[in-house]
């Protein structure tokens, strides 16, 4: 089941090598062509961190494979008016407690 999450969230699962970037991609949903974004996603994602207030407009989503143990995150596909959609593959790393990875990511209501 996908969740929301904020891209704070993801940064501080990142900084903190709880989860690694193992591959990412650009889905363009009129073309339905998928490019490999690996080696530009951490660079931008980091760009993005550094913005401050643009930070948490983009909605994340994200879900446990469970065949893998591995993590996927999104961006794009559940907007109407985005024509992009950023997934990125996200290892966990090694003695990590997936609780504490699901706890980071988790929004809890207020």
């Amino acid at each position: 089941m996908k969740r929301m999450t904020k891209t704070k969230k993801i940064s501080d699962v990142l900084s903190n090598n709880l989860l690694q970037v193992a591959k990412a991609e650009v889905y363009h949903k009129t073309s339905r062509e998928t490019d490999i974004i690996t080696d530009s996603f951490l660079e931008n994602f980091q760009f993005l961190c550094e913005s401050g207030c643009f930070m948490d407009c983009v909605g994340w989503h994200y879900e446990r494979d469970y065949r893998t143990g591995d993590y996927i995150i999104e961006t794009g596909r559940m907007d109407g008016n985005s024509e992009n959609v950023i997934i990125a593959h996200l290892r966990v790393g090694e003695n990590v407690d997936i609780e504490e990875i699901d706890k980071i990511l988790e929004i809890k209501e207020e």
